[in-house]
């Protein structure tokens, strides 16, 4: 919908407008695309936090099987 509101300031020649349009559009883009990396990030963080826990318990098995 706000790309069809750009076209038509664009169209009407409401540069202002069309300006204040796109960036609104590319600050919501720009935004969405923070969420998402945030998203990738904490996964990686924590996630990687439960594999180390799980190697931790692999490892504590090992010693006990060589005791």
């Amino acid at each position: 919908m706000d790309i069809q509101n750009f076209i038509n300031n664009i169209a009407a020649g409401d540069n202002a407008e069309a300006k204040d349009t796109l960036d609104g559009i590319l600050s919501a883009k720009a935004f969405d695309a923070l969420q998402s990396h945030k998203q990738q990030l904490a996964t990686a963080i924590f996630g990687g936090e439960e594999g180390s826990e799980e190697g931790s318990e692999e490892d504590s098995e090992e010693v006990s099987e060589e005791e």
